[in-house]
């Protein structure tokens, strides 16, 4: 792997996101000028530092180094916070949830299904109206 692997790599995922040092600095709790330096002096950053980043762009060290695509998209430690705080939601605002994060990201995704939904879904499944 070569030296400039890392840099490039974290720039290629600022590009891909838009983002700036600063916003990086701001997602991985890394000083702006920690952030800055690195990429003057061309050093590669320490693993510590490096985890950091990860989580602030809210990927593994293994989602970073993948490059043939064969890693499963792993949870960090806020993605398993945020799936256990929703299922800890009542039904209804587990729709409300889904429906905030449509919004945010202005996708027309489905929302997470209504009770009555579900129960439809799961009667056509036990039926065999549901094909594969």
């Amino acid at each position: 792997m070569r030296e400039d692997y890392v840099l490039a790599k974290i720039k290629d995922l600022l590009t891909d996101r838009g983002w700036t040092l600063y916003r990086l600095s701001k997602e991985s709790g890394i000083s702006y000028s920690t952030l800055n330096n690195t990429f003057h002096r061309n050093n590669v950053p320490s693993i510590s530092t490096l985890l950091h980043v990860c989580e602030g762009f809210g990927m593994t060290m293994a989602e970073f180094f993948n490059e043939g695509g064969t890693v499963v998209k792993q949870l960090t430690t806020t993605d398993q916070q945020l799936l256990i705080d929703f299922h800890s939601l009542k039904r209804e605002d587990k729709r409300l949830v889904s429906a905030y994060m449509q919004g945010l990201l202005k996708s027309p995704s489905a929302p997470y299904p209504t009770e009555a939904e579900q129960a439809e879904t799961a009667n056509q499944t036990y039926s065999g109206e549901l094909s594969d």
